[in-house]
């Protein structure tokens, strides 16, 4: 016997979500368990078995953490920029300029 996850989607244009599991010996036999758990009371009308050792994931979650800082993406990584800039042209005028020299 073998556990598949089982997934449903109430109409045509809904997502399908997991709504359980069924343990049985083939695929055809587990969409007749889902059929029967499931869509009794008509909740939904499409189902999806899939073998859980067909269904993989990370094992290093860190794998999933954004690799750069992308922030710029976002209206919030603006804030302070009037502020940022001034402070900016008020450190730069603090040095004096220096000509070139003429040797």
């Amino acid at each position: 016997m073998e556990t598949f996850e089982v997934f449903r989607r109430s109409g045509h244009k809904e997502p399908f979500e997991h709504c359980g599991t069924v343990s049985a010996p083939d695929a055809e036999m587990a969409l007749l368990e889902a059929k029967e758990c499931f869509t009794r009371r008509r909740e939904g009308q499409h189902l999806w078995v899939v073998k859980r050792s067909d269904i993989h994931s990370f094992k290093d979650e860190s794998l999933l953490e954004i690799a750069a800082d992308k922030s710029y993406r976002f209206a919030e990584a603006y804030r302070d920029v009037v502020t940022k800039r001034s402070e900016a042209r008020a450190r730069a005028l603090a040095f004096p300029e220096k000509s070139p020299s003429n040797t």
